[in-house]
């Protein structure tokens, strides 16, 4: 049996995932979300409530906040968050940001994006190959893909190909 791993999330993934979340991340998500009307919203609002998703406070410190304002204006605070509990409790950050997955890189942290864990979950079967189609189709809904619709769609295909040789 596989241990289950940890890991902590921006506001991206967590449409699609449950896992620990810093306030601001919290902030972005529901109240922000409820102010637009978004069902989502709503949904990650009673998950916490209901404790399938845990939401912590996250101190950084003064080097780690002026280690990432050397990324740039394109890492938030809330990003800058998601890896510094990602780095100091050594577990995955879900990112979907491309700055804020270099720049979680740099830092030493392991990122995984929604589609790779899409497709992680079709290879280690915790996703069946229509719960994986219909995942993607739901990002290519609330965030721009481009090429990467395409790529994680042909990734999820070769998957079904080996799950039906099996």
């Amino acid at each position: 049996m596989k241990s289950k791993k940890s890991a902590i999330s921006n506001s991206g993934p967590l449409i699609l995932y449950s896992l620990v979340i810093p306030i601001e991340v919290t902030v972005e998500i529901v109240d922000t979300g409820k102010e637009k009307g978004y069902a989502d919203a709503v949904q990650v609002e009673n998950a916490i409530k209901s404790g399938w998703i845990k939401v912590t406070t996250v101190q950084l410190t003064s080097e780690f906040y002026e280690f990432s304002e050397t990324a740039g204006p394109d890492i938030d605070l809330a990003e800058a968050k998601v890896i510094y509990y990602a780095y100091k409790n050594d577990i995955t950050a879900l990112l979907d940001d491309d700055a804020a997955r270099v720049f979680a890189r740099r830092s030493g942290v392991e990122v995984r994006g929604s589609l790779g864990v899409l497709i992680e979950g079709l290879i280690e079967g915790r996703l069946s190959y229509e719960e994986a189609v219909s995942g993607l189709n739901k990002l290519s809904e609330i965030m721009y893909l481009s090429a990467g619709y395409k790529t994680a769609l042909s990734e999820i295909e070769k998957e079904r190909e080996k799950l039906k040789e099996i």
